[in-house]
């Protein structure tokens, strides 16, 4: 009788301990996704592909807008290469990367400032200059030659918006 009172209590015991190991493993994979940014994001993959794996959101949103800055200066420097009969609207773009360049320096300086408020706002107004952009061809009724480009600028944007919004 001792004996089967023993086999069932190593039963209940070698159960439990399989019980908890399994959640112990699934914690330990929940701890990977927490380090993983951009699990969350609105766009993770291009999110993980611009900070590689950065696990510090501050750190992480600098990176973002500091390669919004160099994906800005190319955009303007692609525009530019566009006809004359365009040329008020080429315009408008290159003043409205212009203002977006501005703000996304300011941006770095909010960060750095750990101004949470402005650095929404300013890149917040970042992402509404990329927009200016394709309504100025709009406006004209021809499709905007820049458009993916700035549909890319603008998921970047929102990407940054993101990871600031992790930072403590």
């Amino acid at each position: 009788m001792a004996f089967k009172h023993y086999v069932s209590f190593s039963l209940v015991f070698l159960a439990t301990a399989s019980i908890f190991l399994a959640n112990e493993a699934q914690a330990h994979a929940g701890v990977n996704n927490n380090n993983d940014l951009c699990c969350k994001s609105d766009y993770p993959a291009l999110c993980r592909s611009l900070i590689k794996g950065q696990t510090n959101p501050f750190g992480a949103a600098q990176t973002v807008v500091n390669h919004l800055i160099m994906e800005t200066q190319r955009a303007k420097k692609h525009v530019a290469r566009f006809g004359s009969s365009q040329s008020q609207v080429i315009g408008i773009c290159q003043d409205s990367y212009d203002d977006a360049l501005d703000n996304l320096h300011t941006c770095l300086g909010n960060l750095k400032g750990n101004d949470k408020g402005s650095f929404n706002s300013n890149l917040s107004a970042a992402l509404s200059d990329f927009e200016v952009c394709n309504d100025g061809f709009n406006e004209l009724g021809e499709s905007s030659p820049v458009k993916d480009v700035n549909s890319l600028l603008e998921n970047i944007a929102d990407t940054g918006l993101y990871l600031e919004s992790l930072v403590h």
